[in-house]
């Protein structure tokens, strides 16, 4: 049997509402992300001891989410309400496989879905410690793992390392056109321009050929050829020149990769590219201690929009999931009330006079109503002696929220 619960506005500005699903869970006025209030000594925890890789905690959020959503999304992105990323987080996100179907990526086929409270749906859990990660990144680049690197081994787990690409990669590589080889007479000695390992500068680069192609987005035949370097000694890995623009490596290990030999490794794609999955659901949600304020609400807003739009952002130096993707993927981040498990009321009465009276308390208003608490229990009978405490009015053309003290 599916729960039933009470959806009211909440007034957070003159003219911005927001959906109070309940006492500990608010849709944004734009309907695309959603603030979870977690117990302030749960919250510090979280954030001191990195509560989403070392605790139980990620697992009973999303099943206290499912408890309110269907199960409409293939990602949940959990973003902790801070200004910049805690000293005490080593990492600037972070991506937890639920469940892969896809054949020929270099990963098994698996499926925890159920223990997240997902029946079946959610195939990835990401986490972003700090608001500024939605726009500047690694957003782009743990999205990118929900399907790669699990193809080809490289000198970085989980990343490309050293390792080439028609473009500078999400999860790090370099660009195989620079790469230069018998420097300096050795037979071994390689230089590249400037990459980084893990990852190249946020969502400043797109996805590349390969990523796209272990993503659905490209077809094998895209994919340029590539070397990749999978032993290579730290020691022999520095700057080239002193403006830091190019980096040598030794290296006694070339790997060279063509589109049939990445098939002949991994297999075909299943699904292939023309069948994949290439539009995605995900529900955006920043746990706090306290309710976002206006300002906190609009700069979650503005960024997760951002980052989703499916549209050039006219800024040259940053990458949303649909320019990064070519314009063939699209994340859609909407209508979350539209998933919820009960149709939620849209608007509120501005008409509505409501008038509360102290000694004892009651609630006095112009229209036939109902009082409920924040917790969704109707509490009309009590009117009359109600507790200090917030209560939702509602009748039959809105809602309005009122205080008793």
């Amino acid at each position: 049997m599916k729960k039933i619960f009470t959806i009211v506005l909440i007034c957070l500005s003159a003219s911005a509402y927001a959906l109070q699903v309940s006492d500990s869970l608010i849709i944004s006025s734009s309907d695309n992300v959603v603030n979870m209030l977690m117990p302030v000594a749960e919250y510090d925890s979280w954030i001191a001891n990195d509560g989403f890789q070392t605790s139980n905690q990620p697992a009973v959020i999303t099943s206290k989410l499912y408890e309110y959503f269907e199960d409409d999304f293939d990602m949940i992105m959990l973003i902790t309400n801070e200004k910049d990323r805690p000293q005490t987080i080593p990492y600037y996100g972070v991506n937890m496989p639920i469940a892969n179907s896809v054949k020929g990526i270099g990963r098994s086929l698996f499926d925890f879905s159920s223990y997240y409270g997902s029946e079946g749906k959610l195939f990835s859990l990401m986490y972003l410690p700090y608001l500024d990660a939605i726009k500047y990144g690694p957003t782009l680049h743990e999205f990118c793992h929900c399907w790669a690197n699990y193809a080809i081994p490289t000198a970085v787990s989980g990343h490309w390392g050293i390792c080439g690409g028609n473009t500078p990669g999400q999860l790090g590589g370099f660009k195989q056109s620079t790469l230069q080889t018998n420097v300096d007479g050795l037979a071994n000695k390689y230089v590249v321009e400037a990459f980084g390992v893990n990852a190249n500068g946020g969502n400043g680069v797109p996805y590349n050929e390969m990523e796209l192609y272990l993503m659905g987005m490209l077809p094998i035949e895209s994919v340029q050829e590539f070397d990749a370097f999978p032993e290579v000694p730290s020691e022999t890995f520095q700057y080239y020149d002193e403006s830091k623009t190019l980096i040598s490596f030794i290296a006694d290990k070339r790997i060279h990769y063509t589109q049939s030999s990445i098939i002949e490794s991994l297999g075909k794609r299943e699904p292939d590219y023309t069948s994949s999955q290439k539009d995605f659901k995900a529900l955006f949600v920043v746990l706090s201690k306290e309710p976002l304020t206006s300002a906190e609400w609009e700069s979650y807003e503005s960024g997760i929009s951002w980052f989703c739009q499916t549209s050039d952002d006219g800024i040259n130096w940053l990458y949303n999931f649909w320019e990064a993707t070519r314009g063939v993927g699209s994340i859609d981040p909407s209508n979350l009330s539209a998933s919820l498990k009960k149709t939620p009321i849209r608007h509120i009465d501005e008409g509505m006079s409501v008038e509360v009276r102290t000694l004892p308390s009651t609630i006095i208003c112009s229209e036939s109503f109902r009082v409920y608490n924040l917790s969704g229990q109707d509490v009309t009978d009590r009117n009359g002696s109600l507790p200090y405490g917030i209560y939702i009015v509602r009748t039959a053309n809105g809602v309005k929220k009122v205080q008793v003290k």
